[in-house]
């Protein structure tokens, strides 16, 4: 493949900053490895945004490259400090520290813990509670409220750390350690992918790097600001950075592309995404016959309802990152809870602070936990869980060539592609201003923007992507009218 022009100026670029501003399927993987090998006397740090990226980089790059996340930098030093106790913090893994059962207040401290660990800061402070809530809540829930959620996260952090403590130790925590310690990265260049959904943490390790630095990224990907992601794009360019793009697609066609313009209108963007890939097609049903394809919802609740209608049809199923991040196992212990055989269930850990299933759904209730909430939906929709359960591991296979149909949440297929993808309609109406605000307008946009664009010859859209479409070229016709 011959370096567009875009790509050339990229590649050939010697000044102290460069933010690379790249749209889905423009080749900024390739653009960076040809950059790699254009400077063969620099030492290189690509930093990926997860470990899939990484893996993938370690095999593109060449010598001169060190491919890491920010994670594995941080891994020699503090990681492995918690190999004991790595984990995800459960709302009543906190309940017993904290000695409560106010279960919002368990939630809220745990949110408040996220916001600081996702930060750039050294200790829990008010920007951090302002995040954690919801801005009706945060206004009203009064001061002795705040400076309790402040102390509970506090609290959190210093058992989370202490090596000695039961309490989990989540990744980002040691991350965090890494970044306060101030480290010295021995790199001539760090090139740092994904930076529009970079972590606080790191987006900050690497601003305090003397090395070149280049950024790349997609500002219409950003797609974890809820947990705490910045655009470090923007941020760069705000301080000074050099400007270039990437707007060349070689992952799909004009008639893919054309979709992606249109969502992009929505946003305000006027730079036009151009498909110079294979022919394509949009569609809004599956094409007769086809016998391999994606599935992406909005939420898992979504993906677990596709693959159970896709294992009674008889279909062998991928799951995109695994069956088991689906919650199956936890499943069967809600099932287990709820039928009163306490013997049965695995994860005591989790459920030991709940006698019955009304108390666990209390809990879920009360706390407004996604994930416990889930769970307690599909117990009470599916009687026979264990059977349900059995089907689905019977028919999931790990190998996606093998499979019938591949099922993703839409955040989970962030980098990947597909030839045939089709969407779901669990993607929530963005036009409705009573339901959705102007910030989740501009997040649920995004998303659908990354949905969208996995495809490579044939896309099936869902109906909020055909309202968007429509939107945009009425908009068109009227800026034309009018012009």
């Amino acid at each position: 493949m011959r370096s567009t022009a875009e790509q050339k100026l990229i590649i050939a670029y010697g000044g102290r900053t460069l933010v690379v501003k790249a749209f889905a399927g423009c080749g900024k993987t390739w653009t960076l490895v040809a950059y790699a090998n254009a400077h063969p006397n620099r030492r290189i740090l690509y930093l990926a945004y997860n470990r899939a990226i990484r893996d993938e980089g370690a095999q593109k790059f060449p010598p001169n490259v060190i491919c890491k996340t920010s994670h594995q930098l941080a891994w020699p030093q503090f990681g492995r400090l918690y190999d004991h106790k790595l984990g995800k913090i459960r709302l009543t893994d906190a309940a017993e520290l904290l000695e409560t059962r106010k279960w919002a207040d368990v939630r809220e401290s745990i949110a408040v813990l996220n916001a600081f660990l996702a930060s750039a800061d050294s200790e829990v402070m008010l920007p951090h509670v302002a995040a954690a809530l919801d801005q009706e809540t945060y206004e009203t829930c009064g001061e002795a409220h705040i400076d309790k959620l402040m102390a509970n996260a506090a609290r959190l952090w210093e058992a989370m750390i202490d090596v000695e403590h039961s309490l989990p130790c989540q990744h980002d925590a040691y991350l965090k350690l890494y970044q306060l310690s101030k480290p010295v990265l021995d790199y001539d260049v760090i090139l740092f992918d994904e930076a529009q959904d970079s972590n606080p943490v790191t987006a900050a390790l690497v601003a305090g790097q003397q090395a070149r630095k280049i950024f790349v990224g997609d500002q219409w990907q950003q797609i974890y600001r809820w947990r705490g992601a910045e655009n470090a794009l923007d941020q760069q360019v705000e301080a000074g950075a050099d400007v270039m793009y990437l707007t060349n697609s070689f992952r799909f066609g004009p008639m893919i592309a054309g979709v992606a313009n249109a969502i992009l209108r929505q946003q305000g963007e006027t730079r036009p995404l151009v498909g110079l890939g294979p022919r394509d097609k949009v569609m809004t049903s599956l094409p007769f016959g086809c016998g391999h394809y994606t599935v992406l919802n909005r939420t898992v609740m979504g993906v677990l309802m596709t693959a159970i209608d896709a294992v009674l049809a008889g279909k062998m199923v991928y799951w995109v990152g695994g069956i088991e991040a689906y919650q199956l196992a936890d499943l069967e212990d809600v099932h287990a809870l709820k039928s009163n055989r306490h013997g049965d269930i695995r994860n005591k850990r989790l459920f030991r602070p709940f006698g019955d299933f009304g108390t666990f759904v209390e809990a879920a209730e009360e706390s407004k936990d996604a994930e416990m909430n889930r769970l307690v939906r599909i117990t009470k929709e599916h009687h026979d869980i264990p059977r349900l359960v059995a089907d689905l591991r019977d028919h999931t296979t790990d190998d996606p060539a093998a499979a019938d149909i591949v099922v993703s949440t839409a955040h989970k297929a962030k980098g990947l592609e597909w030839d045939v993808v089709l969407l779901q309609d669990d993607f929530p109406d963005i036009f409705d201003t009573e339901k959705v605000t102007p910030e989740q307008r501009k997040d649920e946009l995004n998303l659908l923007y990354v949905a969208n664009t996995r495809a490579r010859k044939v896309l099936v859209i869902n109906p909020i992507t055909q309202l968007v479409i429509m939107k945009s070229h009425a908009e068109m016709r009227r800026e034309r009218a009018s012009a």
